[in-house]
């Protein structure tokens, strides 16, 4: 089994024993307006539009297709970024229409 393969099992299982009506949402989005935003973006999370640049802990998109998928606004995915910390962060680049997650 490859690591992605492997991660997506892992976090389905965590969401199986999580999900009795809880979503798993990560410790960074630690209130409701984080974790409200988290769920939305959350959608996109295995959409094939994802690019890996480095296996696991890179991935990129562009931006407007993560907005539609999502239903993201652009504010509300720059504050969503607010919450990230060395373990997850994104890099929004609009000039370029690209997003990179970075998730260690």
């Amino acid at each position: 089994m490859k690591l992605p393969e492997f991660r997506k099992l892992i976090r389905e299982e965590i969401r199986k024993v999580v999900n009795e009506g809880n979503e798993y949402v990560p410790y960074q989005f630690d209130d409701q307006r984080g974790k409200e935003l988290y769920l939305k973006y959350d959608k996109a999370f295995e959409n094939p539009a994802w690019k890996s640049i480095d296996g696991n802990y890179e991935k990129t998109i562009k931006l407007n297709i993560l907005l539609k998928i999502t239903g993201l606004s652009l504010a509300e995915l720059q504050e969503l970024n607010n919450y990230g910390d060395e373990s997850w962060k994104l890099n929004i680049d609009q000039e370029t229409n690209t997003v990179t997650e970075f998730n260690d």
